[in-house]
Formats: C-alpha cells, sequence, structure tokens
C-alpha cells in the first residue's frame, strides 16, 4: 500500500489500485466507532455521449441514464437486497447520481468485511430484464413529476438551461418522462459495460478498521472475477460560448414568495492556476461580497429587501463556472440592483482575506473529526481533480492578495442569467 501523508494535518489516506484496475483508499481513525464506505463509478448524467467499449462509433444516450442505472443497479435478481443485506448488521444503504458520478454506499459498525464484499458484489452484478426496466420507469416518472413541481428544483434546472447551450449541465441528472421511455435493457448494459468497469470505479473505506485486513479482504473478492483490460473510454467534447442563452426570465409558478437567482458565467480556459486555487479565491470573494458577515447583507436587511442571507452556490462546470445567488423576496428588483452595485466595484481587504482563509482552514481541521465528511471529501478529490489533495490547508495558506487582486482586475461578471419564479 502506498502511503499519502496530508500535510498540515497530521493524517494519511493508503491506497492501492488492485491488478484489475480499481483503485482504493483506506482512512482508519482509532477513536471512531462507526464506518462509512463509497464505491463510486465516474459516471454521471453529463456522458451521455460515448464510444461504447469494445466498439468504435460514438453513440448518443438518453437523458437520466445514469441515475435510471443507479436505481437498477440497486436492484438484484435474488434475495437479499441490499436494504435488508446491510439492515442485518445495523448498517444503512444509500446511492446516489451526480453530473460527474455515481456512489453507492453504506455506514454501519459491524461486519465491515462482509458488508464491503457485498457492496462489490451487488454493484458488479447487474441484473436488466425488459419487465424490471420497464416497471423503474413509472417509480422514476413519479420522481420526475415530483421534482416538476417544486419551485426550488424548477429553479436550478432554469438556471442551468438559461446558462448553456451545449455544456451537458445544462441536462437534468434524473431526465425528463421522454428520455426515461427511450431506456431499455441492452441501452443500460451499453452504459453499465463502459464505465462500470473497475479501472474507472473506485472504493473508499473510512473508519475504524484494521488496513491490511480490509485491503486483502478486497483484493480476495476482486481476484473472483475476470475483467478484460478496458481502453480509454472517450466521451464527447463540447464547445460552450461564454454568453448566457437567455439573460433574464420569468417563470410562473405557485410560490408564495418570489425566488430570484443572480448567475453568473465564468470561463475556465485561459485560467493559469490551479482550477481547486482558483475555486477558493471565488468563493472567498463572493462569501466576503454576500454572506452573513457582509455589508451587503446588513445593508439588505435593514432595508427590508431581504429577511434571509442570500445563499451562493459555485459549480465547476469543467468549461465553466457557475456561480450563483438566490434568494426569495418580494423586492427582488431592489435585490438584484443592490447586486449588481455591489459587483460593480469589488474590493477585498486583506484582513477581510485572511479572515475567511482562517475560517476554512478550521474547518478543514475540524472536517477530519468526522469520517462521512473524510469519504465526501477523498470521493470529491477523485472526481475532479483524479488524486487526494495532499496539502489543502497549504493550498489555503498560500492564497494572498496580490493573487486575489490580479483575479478580480481579469474578473468577467458581464455573462449573467437572471432567473425569477413567481405567481
Amino acid at each position: 500500500m502506498k502511503k499519502i501523508k496530508l500535510n498540515h494535518i497530521g493524517e494519511s489516506v493508503w491506497y492501492e489500485k488492485l491488478e484489475n484496475g480499481l483503485d482504493v483508499y483506506l482512512y482508519c481513525k482509532d477513536n471512531c466507532t462507526n464506518n462509512y464506505v463509497t464505491f463510486t463509478t465516474k459516471f454521471g448524467s453529463i456522458y451521455n455521449e460515448f464510444v461504447p467499449i469494445e466498439e468504435n462509433k460514438m453513440i448518443k444516450v438518453p437523458h437520466g441514464i445514469a441515475h435510471f442505472l443507479e436505481h437498477k443497479v440497486f436492484v438484484q435478481k435474488n434475495d437479499p437486497q441490499p436494504e435488508e443485506f446491510f439492515a442485518r448488521s445495523g448498517a444503512i444503504c444509500n446511492a446516489y447520481t451526480t453530473f460527474k458520478n455515481t456512489t453507492y454506499l453504506f455506514s454501519g459498525p459491524n461486519q465491515l468485511k462482509e458488508n464491503i464484499n457485498f457492496l462489490l458484489d451487488y454493484v458488479q452484478s447487474p441484473y436488466f430484464t425488459k419487465k424490471n426496466v420497464d416497471s423503474e420507469k413509472g417509480i422514476i416518472t413519479q420522481e420526475i413529476h415530483m421534482c416538476d413541481d417544486n419551485p426550488t428544483d424548477i429553479m436550478y434546472e432554469k438556471i442551468r438551461k438559461n446558462t448553456f447551450f451545449h455544456n451537458p449541465f445544462k441536462d437534468s441528472i434524473i431526465g425528463t418522462v421522454e428520455d426515461i421511455n427511450k431506456i431499455n435493457e441492452k441501452i443500460l448494459f451499453t452504459c453499465y459495460n463502459t464505465f462500470y468497469h473497475p479501472e474507472n470505479m473506485f472504493l473508499v473505506v473510512t473508519g475504524n478498521f484494521n488496513e491490511e485486513e480490509i485491503l486483502n479482504s478486497i483484493i480476495e473478492n476482486q481476484a473472483k472475477k475476470e475483467y478484460k483490460p478496458l481502453k480509454e473510454i472517450k466521451v464527447k467534447k463540447y464547445d460552450e460560448p461564454d454568453k448566457v442563452v437567455k439573460e433574464r426570465q420569468i417563470v410562473k409558478i405557485n410560490t408564495p414568495i418570489p425566488k430570484v437567482s443572480y448567475n453568473i458565467k465564468i470561463s475556465l480556459s485561459n485560467i493559469e492556476m490551479n482550477i481547486r486555487k482558483y475555486n477558493l479565491y471565488l468563493f472567498i470573494i463572493f462569501s466576503c461580497l454576500f454572506d452573513d458577515t457582509s455589508i451587503f447583507d446588513e445593508e439588505a436587511k435593514k432595508e427590508n429587501i431581504i429577511t434571509n442571507s442570500v445563499y451562493f452556490n459555485l459549480l465547476n462546470c469543467d468549461t465553466h463556472l457557475l456561480i450563483s445567488l438566490i434568494n426569495e423576496t418580494n423586492s427582488y428588483e431592489r435585490l438584484l440592483e443592490k447586486i449588481e452595485k455591489t459587483l460593480s466595484n469589488i474590493e477585498i481587504a486583506e484582513e477581510d482575506l485572511e479572515r475567511k482563509k482562517k475560517v476554512l482552514i478550521s474547518n478543514e481541521l475540524f472536517s477530519f473529526e468526522n469520517i462521512e465528511v473524510i469519504n465526501d471529501m477523498i470521493v470529491d478529490n477523485i472526481i475532479f481533480d483524479n488524486q487526494v489533495e495532499r496539502d489543502i490547508i497549504g493550498l489555503l495558506k498560500s492564497l494572498n492578495k496580490e493573487e486575489l487582486d490580479c483575479i478580480l482586475k481579469n474578473l468577467n461578471l458581464k455573462n449573467k442569467a437572471i432567473v425569477i419564479l413567481k405567481k
């Protein structure tokens, strides 16, 4: 096993690449009473145009297929089903699909080896038939209708649709009813065989356990299964313009208070610094401008424009960053005007930068008290950077006023999309 030392934290993650290509990450915490395990494939909703394994022609599959596949992998041909098996040892299990990955997980204090083996076995034993695929369509259709009636879901869908022309982040993770009705067992197997290969997957185990014992159990499990070597998976690349699709849209919906989002599209094509570092700078900038300690927040509440602080979110969409400022207010035009005014003249004092750095460093150190947060951090690192971040504290400490001012000088905030939901 290779030891990945996390600088400035005094912690380590153990890593091993198995013969079949599966990456295994182990983090042990002696004073922990629980275990948290994730098994992830680098297959999410944005990968719907690709060259299938052992083929040479690019195909396009329906939107929402990664999420549909998650549902079907979770259902086994023979009992016990995952929920029943994990419950026997007091564990709980789940799965989720994002834009870039699908993750299967369980959490529980007992029978770690047995539970890991079952996790590996059920994810690596797909069972798709016309009958069980067709029956799933009704379940996911209900889920889609629930999202269609949820103002928050509608807001985020409109944000992405109004921001992106071609970037697949514009499309729903769950898909539409029309998309779902196009899915069959053959398409599911094509996606599964291409993206659920061990070389495109990784296992993260966090908790209190013996690393050698757990790794040997994982190796033994995988040695029983045969996989051909995986060639590079070819997925379609998209050219995305910097401008937005629609600069402003009012959506009529049944909501007691209007919801408003101010969204900024920032190109990553000419960013020379580490993208994670660039993201940290932008997070600090927008925290200083809009969080609950900001002058903006104090003034907007005093002027009765808002009652709750503005929620801001940064989404890395590969070609661009999408920054969203979201709130609900009857005075949305005044809120938008105040946001525009704040963004027209940005100045971040060095003491504010240092204060935010201290908060972020503290949060990173505190996160190592929670094995679920550690596991999620490792998954995020692998999905976005293809490696565990060894020195996030050092990266945070390296942030400085000179670089911050340079970013501010070159920051283009003109490409914006405003979405308003109201009765």
